[in-house]
């Protein structure tokens, strides 16, 4: 019997994407976010959730998938969300163009990244899920924000305990 799971469906541009709903605590409408100055360009900075500080990355930056995506951003500030994850056990925001609904898979609807991907070394996408022919790509949140990205994420954190939490 095929394993089951459920996975958030996510839009970055035109591209269809999904992670485990396990990795999403939940999706919130976008909101101000207080930029951070020195740190890279995907972090776009902090937010306020229910009184907590938490870090909010441009998951189109993350993924590098800016301009080469066709049609490029939504361009609907109403449609972005951003997906709180956690990363480490802290949580994070992603923010997407839009969420769209979850879905659940079968190990079957799911096939391997193309050969063109796991050549240039992008081991964060762990297949396409065939949905009745609506390919979405699914990634592995957790390799996606590991490495460089939790260490600056870690710095971001460093940075605000610095701060007063008024300022902010």
């Amino acid at each position: 019997m095929a394993t089951k799971r459920q996975v958030v469906v996510f839009r970055i541009g035109p591209e269809e994407f999904a992670m485990d709903i396990r990795l999403a605590r939940e999706i919130v409408e976008m909101r101000p976010v207080t930029p951070v100055p020195e740190t890279r360009d995907y972090v776009e900075g902090v937010m306020n959730l229910r009184g907590n500080l938490l870090p909010v990355l441009d998951f189109r930056k993350r993924l590098r998938a800016g301009n080469r995506l066709k049609g490029g951003s939504s361009g609907r500030m109403s449609d972005k969300r951003i997906i709180i994850v956690t990363l480490d056990g802290k949580p994070l925001g992603l923010i997407v163009d839009a969420a769209s609904e979850v879905i659940r898979v079968t190990d079957n609807m799911i096939e391997p990244p193309p050969e063109v991907i796991t050549e240039i070394g992008v081991d964060y996408i762990e297949g396409l899920i065939n949905a009745g022919g609506r390919f979405i790509t699914l990634l592995d949140t957790g390799k996606a924000l590991q490495g460089e990205i939790a260490l600056e994420l870690d710095e971001v954190m460093s940075l605000l305990a610095t701060r007063a939490p008024a300022s902010l």
